[in-house]
């Protein structure tokens, strides 16, 4: 995702999500925020692109050497099995067209199970996406819903054609359906709306890294590398609601009593064969990892070790 700075590169200071309507520049000019506290860009502020974590752009070169592997391996077994490069090409063309298909059917299953935020559901996210997509500098506002149940992962991104669609947890509001904590809100759609703009959503890009699924451990290593990248473009737009990490921890009723810097610490402190086993396997960053990787900036997420 991307951030907002004037043409000169100096970053502006400017109140909270949530702060009063109008805040000013470095230079003292007034901008307008929006009603939800997202800022508006001024005519002389340019979209930057918030940095990646370093190793994505390796892992991913790694899984797509895997996947080109695998796919010379195919092609060659079944010509081998054939005779034929006309069947090998076609068993190559089967693999992207079931993952197409696989990505549509999940598409459809969210558009007819989920409730999808709108102006007249859940009107305030509606306006939170809205916004923060047109911060980002994405062409098209994706689709959002919410999703009900205890999914442990309770947010994601993801597409389907050159549709993009964001799925927010129930978590995030109330039982009447207002907002828990906005700037938690906000954050969450920023990291997800960080995943469209950093390409993650994309079908080709994820068709040419399926080969990673196959090395044990390659996969995750890129999803957790992402998951640090959108986390930087969420906390270029949302620092404020960096805490949104102890919702993952603690759930809609709970996050509140999560004290962030005593997970935060055990990233350093905890350690064991299997913990460091189940770090190198999960798809996601622990929370503990996550949540140091947030309260200090100065480091980039654990990937690893």
């Amino acid at each position: 995702m991307s951030h907002a700075m004037p043409p000169e590169g100096r970053a502006t200071a400017c109140p909270a999500h949530g702060a009063p309507d109008r805040c000013s520049d470095a230079d003292g000019g007034p901008r307008t925020r929006s009603r939800e506290g997202l800022r508006v860009l001024g005519a002389d502020e340019e979209v930057v692109p918030a940095s990646a974590h370093p190793w994505e752009a390796p892992l991913l070169a790694a899984c797509v050497g895997a996947t080109l592997l695998t796919a010379a391996g195919l092609a060659h077994a079944v010509w081998s099995l054939t005779g034929s490069w006309l069947w090998a090409a076609a068993a190559l063309a089967v693999v992207p067209a079931v993952y197409w298909q696989a990505r549509g059917l999940l598409y459809a299953r969210r558009r007819a199970e989920s409730v999808k935020i709108s102006p007249t559901q859940f009107p305030e996210a509606h306006r939170m996406v809205v916004a923060l997509a047109a911060e980002t500098g994405l062409p098209r506002t994706p689709e959002a819903y919410v999703r009900v149940g205890p999914r442990r992962w309770g947010t994601d991104a993801a597409g389907h054609g050159l549709r993009r669609y964001l799925v927010l947890s129930d978590d995030l509001f109330g039982p009447c359906g207002r907002v828990r904590d906005p700037e938690a809100l906000a954050f969450l759609v920023a990291h997800q709306l960080g995943h469209v703009a950093a390409g993650h959503t994309g079908f080709w890009r994820r068709t040419a890294a399926l080969g990673g699924e196959l090395v044990p451990g390659l996969g995750a290593a890129l999803s957790r590398a992402m998951e640090y990248t959108a986390d930087n473009h969420a906390y270029a737009h949302v620092p404020e609601g960096a805490h949104s990490v102890r919702v993952l921890a603690g759930g809609g009723n709970l996050y509140t009593r999560v004290n962030m810097g005593e997970m935060a610490d055990r990233a350093r402190t905890d350690r064991g064969c299997s913990l460091l086993l189940y770090h190198l396997l999960t798809r996601r960053p622990g929370n503990t990892r996550r949540m140091a990787a947030l309260r200090d900036r100065t480091r980039r997420g654990r990937v690893f070790l």
